[in-house]
């Protein structure tokens, strides 16, 4: 019997259990994140010290810091503390924590070596540094729509050349392995976390579909619609992504079961996962 769940928006779940099977939290007290965001991976770090420890989580924008504390105040998480950092500059001492960890943070960042060296800095000898960055492209294919599953290609695609035209590195996560050798960290080892949204998948409660077709297609915000242009996307080939984006949420809106009898699948962009000893 195939039990119905609810597949996570985020890959935090996924990242936290990846993180658990390449470290030992036995020997983790203090943890910092840096560019923790809404604090989702965060606050499931904490978890994982329990009482013994406490997780930092630091971000630029006290709008996101805030929901971060509300969340975790909404799951009782009491060993967790957030705060306005800059990633290039932290104000925290040497050596001051046992693992520092970041999360799709250098993919939109052009000085990668002083962020690395920051979160070196920071880190004990002998304690961890962990990074989560993406590794490829974002992938959907709709076997109704050729066209769409082309747009999507498309779309994402200019993405990663719209920020490249900026000097980021979308795919950084391919570069983590050497750019962590390069400054002196051991015992490096890696994973892979990804999502697959199959839209016929039994498992998939009506709630988690309408979540992701609701996120589908939300409308791109003025600079990302500029980002995209810079890459290849034209403002036309962007709106058609996007009506064609909200007429399936409409359909499934309307006759759920119609839609989720087709094959219409999305792979999340690959989320490499490196973690490396710093030298006694």
């Amino acid at each position: 019997m195939i039990r119905e769940r609810r597949i996570p928006s985020d890959k935090s779940a996924e990242l936290a259990e990846v993180l658990e099977s390449l470290i030992d939290f036995s020997r983790v007290f203090r943890i910092v994140e840096v560019g923790c965001g809404r604090g989702r991976l965060a606050i499931r770090m904490a978890g994982l010290v329990g009482g013994r420890g406490h997780v930092l989580g630091l971000d630029t924008s006290k709008e996101i810091l805030g929901l971060a504390v509300r969340d975790a105040r909404a799951e009782r998480v009491s060993n967790i503390t957030f705060d306005v950092g800059d990633a290039r500059s932290l104000r925290l001492p040497d050596g001051g924590a046992d693992m520092v960890v970041c999360s799709s943070l250098l993919c939109s960042l052009k000085e990668v070596d002083s962020v690395v060296r920051e979160m070196l800095r920071i880190t004990r000898k002998g304690g961890v540094v962990a990074i989560a960055e993406p590794s490829g492209e974002q992938r959907c294919h709709d076997p109704d729509s050729p066209r769409f599953t082309y747009l999507s290609s498309k779309l994402n695609g200019a993405f990663v050349r719209g920020w490249r035209r900026r000097g980021v590195d979308q795919h950084i996560g391919l570069r983590v392995p050497e750019i962590l050798l390069r400054h002196g960290l051991k015992e490096i080892a890696a994973e892979v976390v990804t999502q697959v949204f199959l839209m016929s998948d039994p498992r998939r409660a009506f709630e988690d579909v309408e979540d992701q077709l609701t996120t589908e297609s939300s409308r791109l915000p003025a600079p990302t619609q500029a980002l995209v242009g810079r890459g290849g996307m034209t403002r036309k080939e962007i709106e058609q992504h996007h009506a064609m984006s909200r007429r399936r949420l409409a359909d499934f809106m309307s006759n759920p079961e119609k839609i989720r009898g087709r094959g219409y699948v999305r792979v999340t962009s690959p989320l490499l996962v490196c973690a490396g000893r710093v030298p006694e």
